[in-house]
């Protein structure tokens, strides 16, 4: 009988557990992009027109590009951009949910992959094999005065 009790016990603990830790992976899986405001963003050294530029919080890998109606995710790190269907995104105030299983299998044909710290900027450029587009990405950084002046 006392058997019995400990596993009574056990139960629904680790079922609470398993509920918690599977609704946190779920939660996970979404991704909410955050827009970069001072970011700058040229097409083949011109200015883009209408663009936005988002980041998943504080990180700046991956990136999500908006130019009018379409959107790229960047991956800088696996050198990958994808094109994903605007309707995949969930508009939260000035925030887009997305979840990273709709990506889809096969990644933009891209070359030409540079990232550099300019200082004030780190600056990403990829370009677009298939259209021969060159995107350059300024993000500004916020100064480390604890490195000294620069």
């Amino acid at each position: 009988m006392k058997h019995f009790l400990n596993r009574a016990k056990i139960f629904p603990i680790v079922a609470g557990l398993s509920f918690a830790l599977g609704g946190s992976i779920f939660a996970a899986d979404k991704i909410v992009w955050k827009p970069i405001p001072d970011a700058l963003i040229q097409i083949d050294s011109h200015p883009a027109k209408l663009w936005n530029l988002y980041r998943d919080g504080k990180k700046t890998d991956p990136l999500l590009l908006q130019l009018g109606a379409r959107m790229l995710v960047i991956y800088v790190r696996n050198q990958a951009v994808y094109e994903i269907k605007p309707e995949q995104f969930e508009h939260k105030g000035e925030d887009l949910l997305w979840r990273e299983t709709d990506r889809p299998e096969k990644p933009l044909e891209t070359s030409d992959w540079a990232t550099k710290d300019i200082g004030s900027a780190w600056r990403v450029q990829v370009k677009l094999a298939a259209e021969g587009r060159l995107l350059d990405i300024q993000i500004p950084q916020i100064p480390d005065f604890r490195r000294g002046i620069y």
